[in-house]
């Protein structure tokens, strides 16, 4: 597993199994996954966030495009989008059961352990423990 150092905290990932995972998994935008329209916004425009969200998302193997739990909160006045999307990652935070929010630019992403029972309805059957749940909240443009 890698180390992270993120806020202090000592966040171990298996990136290479994350990676393996996602490329096996449906698109948010698939019917196999949801296909909602507000799914297909999602992952249609997360891949145009700037390059310092990119990065968070790929430093932990995570394909932003998949597995996620995505909800379109609602419309800003300014007229992006605003969302909600919960993603897993095989990894652990050592020492403390979760993250304080952690900014990148126009998104914020939070971390905890996952420490329930597997299967679960929200995380892909091939996924094993131990699993990080990541939530991001992020406003995304509404003109792309």
């Amino acid at each position: 597993m890698e180390q992270f150092n993120i806020n202090g905290q000592i966040v171990k990932v298996d990136v290479q199994k994350t990676k393996a995972l996602y490329e096996k998994l449906p698109l948010i935008s698939d019917k196999e996954h949801c296909g909602c329209p507000e799914c297909a916004y999602y992952t249609k425009v997360i891949v145009h966030t700037s390059p310092a969200i990119q990065l968070f998302f790929e430093q932990f193997g995570i394909d932003p495009r998949k597995e996620a739990e995505v909800w379109r909160a609602c419309e800003n006045d300014n007229g992006t989008y605003y969302y909600i999307a919960d993603y897993h990652f095989i990894g652990e935070i050592q020492d403390v059961p979760e993250l304080d929010w952690i900014d990148v630019e126009e998104a914020s992403f939070g971390l905890t352990n996952r420490i329930g029972e597997l299967p679960s309805p929200m995380i892909p059957e091939t996924f094993s423990s131990p699993i990080i749940e990541m939530i991001v909240k992020i406003n995304l443009r509404s003109d792309i």
